[in-house]
């Protein structure tokens, strides 16, 4: 039975989620402030904490961020209960951590299937524990021989999970695209020529991971009209998440050449015309640019 940390100072609302909880049959623990779901939080390592933001003392932000700063709670999903509605309340909690957020008050169905979403998330999580280890070491490899082609990949991989939540993928393909991103130029780190797509196929070969792996470490420099190699691949022969990766790959490689996200865009805007990219992907990617301009004038104005 999967267990639940609700945090709440209403005792009314924590007994009406608890039964709630309960009868979808969680194991629920409950607190009443900070330090007593930090406690317990360490104690009974809950699933999912569902943390009202407006505590009395330590607010949600506040215990959020030393649960997601603890290696012993850092796992743990949260979902924060707020009446707050405000685009910078929002970002200040996925700041300090906060997966999802939940507004108040709160619809029963929505809060069931929010639930069952992180539970069912942690466990893919836990599953896909020696999958993150071996990226860590090939990540490391990565790092040691070119810091420049690591941090490329690093980029990548950041715009490629905003994206593949604009574009809704699935908690499957969102794992698969994060890992692709990461892993897509691993073939580099032998040669910088067009056979480091051969050759990263060779390293990640040992792996099980490499039966879907693949396909990101072979065809990242295909275009959508089939002009890429090495398959010619075309647009509807490619998983979502291939062209996400292929057309954010392609955007940091010109940013690091041009160093400027508008003329970025506009040489890729010439590339869609061409049949070279995803405009899906393109639309998002400038979706994301336009949210990066907002949170920053946000920053600017504190």
């Amino acid at each position: 039975m999967e267990k639940i940390l609700v945090v709440d100072d209403n005792k009314q609302n924590c007994e009406i989620i608890k039964d709630l909880l309960s009868a979808w049959e969680y194991d629920v623990y409950v607190a009443f402030e900070g330090n007593e779901a930090i406690d317990i939080a360490i104690k009974h390592k809950p699933a999912v904490i569902l943390l009202d933001v407006m505590l009395p003392g330590m607010n949600g932000f506040e215990i959020c961020k030393k649960l997601k700063s603890s290696p012993d709670t850092k796992d743990i999903f949260i979902i924060m209960l707020t009446v707050l509605n405000e685009v910078e309340d929002r970002i200040r909690g996925f700041n300090v951590g906060a997966d999802v957020f939940l507004s108040k008050p709160i619809i029963y169905q929505e809060l069931k299937n929010r639930v069952a979403w992180a539970i069912n998330s942690k466990k893919a999580f836990e599953k896909t524990e020696n999958i993150k280890e071996v990226v860590k070491s090939l990540l490391r490899i990565l790092e040691l021989k070119d810091n420049n082609l690591y941090l490329h990949a690093c980029i990548v991989k950041n715009y490629s999970e905003k994206v593949g939540k604009i574009l809704a993928v699935t908690d499957e393909e969102m794992e698969h695209l994060l890992v692709g991103a990461y892993m897509h130029d691993i073939g580099k780190i032998i040669s910088n020529g067009d056979d480091h797509v051969r050759i990263g196929i060779d390293i990640i070969s040992p792996f099980k991971m490499c039966s879907w792996l693949k396909v990101f470490v072979r065809n990242h420099h295909e275009k959508m009209n089939g002009e890429g190699f090495p398959d010619r691949l075309r647009e509807n022969e490619m998983l979502l998440e291939l062209k996400i990766l292929i057309t954010i790959n392609r955007f940091v490689e010109v940013l690091e050449q041009i160093d400027d996200k508008n003329t970025t865009i506009i040489k890729l805007d010439e590339e869609c015309r061409k049949g070279y990219l995803s405009i899906e992907v393109l639309d998002a990617i400038k979706q994301v640019l336009r949210d990066e301009k907002f949170i920053q004038s946000i920053q600017y104005n504190k």
